[in-house]
């Protein structure tokens, strides 16, 4: 199968912002999520399943997070986005890029001003400080022997909501979507070409 072609395939149905309908800048946007995503799941290190696997969730957070919004890609997050509050009487946003990333999560907190740019080399930091974080909740949760679906309790941990799925119902929407993307075929012209390649 083809990692890549699979990722775009599943970007493109990805539920997106209604504000970016008619963008000239979409398709764009949505070829360098699909290629910045397979990158960090090809790098990442510890995941036990398969990278595919892996894209899934990092899309599913998009589609929950943010709805893959442009505008928000851009960091231009309107005052109740981005967990907006305010400090001192000043509003601050505590989340950034389309995975919604804290700076307390980061490996290096140092990065998270940077993670908020529609470059690819921004999309693509961003995707991964997300994989890692998603890999290092899966196993945290596995590791504490989490009752219910390693997925689902590794999308609630992610969240900053621990292992447990009776805390935060957020979880159902992340599973619901991995699990769509996940039905996907492989787009067809990559098929005839595998099998081409293959005879």
């Amino acid at each position: 199968m083809s990692l890549d072609a699979w990722a775009l395939a599943a970007t493109q149905a990805l539920i997106m912002s209604a504000e970016d309908k008619d963008s000239p800048d979409k398709p764009a946007q949505v070829e360098m999520i699909a290629r910045a995503v397979t990158e960090s799941a090809r790098e990442q290190r510890g995941w036990s399943l398969t990278k595919q696997r892996l894209v899934a969730a990092q899309l599913s957070i998009i589609e929950n997070e943010t709805h893959g919004s442009l505008r928000i890609h851009r960091n231009e997050c309107l005052p109740k986005e981005c967990d907006a509050s305010f400090v001192k009487g000043v509003r601050t946003f505590k989340a950034i890029s389309l995975f919604q990333l804290h700076a307390g999560g980061l490996s290096d907190p140092a990065i998270w001003p940077t993670l908020g740019f529609m470059t690819f080399e921004s999309t693509k930091l961003s995707a991964k400080e997300a994989s890692r974080i998603f890999v290092r909740s899966f196993l945290y949760c596995q590791a504490r022997k989490a009752p219910g679906d390693p997925i689902a309790t590794a999308f609630s941990a992610y969240a900053g909501r621990g292992c447990a799925l009776d805390k935060w119902m957020g979880w159902k929407a992340r599973v619901a979507t991995y699990s769509r993307l996940l039905r996907i075929p492989v787009p067809r012209t990559q098929v005839a070409e595998s099998q081409k390649q293959a005879g």
